[in-house]
């Protein structure tokens, strides 16, 4: 299972990488089947439809809990504050981050219910800090759903009309899902479709619901796509469960999978390659994870514009406070005075509460040379800051 929290303003990609034992595997691109028959709607939750991450409510010892939706994480995952009511461990495992290995504790699947969904056919559930997750959320966040538990169902995002819905299917596909691709498990049971970059490299990419970004390049393909093309790049912060580390970003000329093609995606360097939330939000996007199929059909964001932070600030939310973490060397928030540990007040000519976290971030990748303006406080003293955002790459 890998996680992996993505700090490129500190957003979040969190998903643990668990060397356990291999997932299933599919065949070829197949055509979009033209049959289907019945599918029953077991749940069905509001979310968030510019593809923000997917928190979902989680019913456990009677009370209801965030939980991520994470297809980058091989399994369900509860924060270390309810170790204590998870029995014993089962053993312990090495997890994958970006930043690097950590240990972590198996557990028997306590009863818990997404919707009408008992969670304890996962099995097994892992314990981890998810402190990090929350403060970049601006929310508790108790949970992780992991594929341990996803895979046994389909799993419909329409991000137009912000609903997303656990499916038993009966048969056969519903047609109007879009265009069917086949889904390559990986060793750690994390679904992979193919792409290609730029008409010439091909790709296998984890579908990662946990990525909050467009998505990421394995470091060798990374530095193949430089090398081929001379292509501006910047560099940006990323935490994972194991420490932040700073990695570097890449506008991509040409991408496509199956008979999608786009252009101008950012793509970061890492450890593995993945699509993440920004990419999955230009289509209605169903997993079909028992018969090895993801379904894409484009919606209303499909050619979007792909952008990335244009500030230089790094933002957390502390004691719904909202904290500058750190601010990049050059960026356009340094030169305006802004450092690490101000609390912002305003936005604008409102109080920096009325934006949720990912909204606020939007608002800092939203428009070269946008003017923002800003109320910081800083010890006792407050004043008022401005910038312009300013285009990386």
């Amino acid at each position: 299972m890998r996680a992996e929290t993505n700090y490129k303003w500190l957003r979040t990609v969190l998903a643990l990488c668990l060397l356990l034992p291999a997932g299933r595997c599919a065949g070829e691109l197949e055509a979009c089947s033209e049959d289907y028959t019945d599918w029953k709607v077991l749940a069905e939750f509001r979310i968030a439809k510019n593809g923000d991450p997917i928190f979902l409510p989680v019913i456990f010892k009677g009370k209801e809990h965030l939980f991520l939706l994470d297809t980058g994480c091989s399994h369900t995952v509860f924060d270390v504050s309810f170790r204590h009511e998870l029995g014993d461990a089962k053993r312990t495992e090495t997890g994958f981050t970006r930043g690097g290995p950590i240990m972590l504790e198996l557990f028997a699947a306590p009863e818990a219910f997404l919707g009408p969904v008992n969670m304890r056919g996962c099995e097994e559930v892992l314990c981890a800090d998810l402190k990090m997750l929350s403060l970049i959320a601006g929310t508790k966040v108790s949970g992780i759903i992991g594929m341990n538990f996803l895979k046994e169902y389909a799993i419909q995002i329409d991000f137009d009309k912000g609903i997303l819905s656990i499916l038993e299917l009966v048969e056969k596909p519903n047609a109007h899902w879009g265009k069917e691709m086949v889904i390559n498990y990986h060793r750690l049971g994390i679904p992979q479709i193919t792409g290609n970059i730029g008409g010439s490299i091909k790709v296998d990419f984890f579908v990662d619901t946990g990525d909050n970004t467009t998505g990421a390049l394995e470091r060798r393909v990374f530095e193949r796509v430089l090398a081929e093309k001379i292509t501006k790049t910047s560099e940006t912060l990323f935490a994972t469960a194991s420490g932040i580390v700073r990695s570097k970003e890449a506008r991509i000329d040409r991408f496509s999978t199956g008979s999608f093609e786009y252009e101008h995606l950012i793509l970061s360097e890492s450890n593995v390659s993945a699509l993440g939330m920004l990419f999955l939000s230009r289509h209605l996007v169903t997993f079909d994870f028992p018969n090895s199929r993801i379904y894409l059909k484009k919606g209303e964001e499909f050619e979007k514009a792909d952008e990335t932070d244009m500030s230089g600030l790094h933002l957390l939310c502390i004691s719904n406070k909202t904290i500058v973490h750190s601010v990049d060397k050059e960026s356009p928030a340094e030169k305006a005075g802004i450092k690490a540990k101000d609390v912002i007040i305003k936005v604008g000519n409102k109080d920096v509460n009325t934006y949720n976290m990912w909204r606020l971030r939007r608002i800092l990748m939203s428009e070269d040379k946008r003017k923002i303006t800003m109320a910081i406080k800083r010890g006792n003293d407050v004043k008022e800051v401005s910038f312009l955002l300013e285009k990386k790459i």
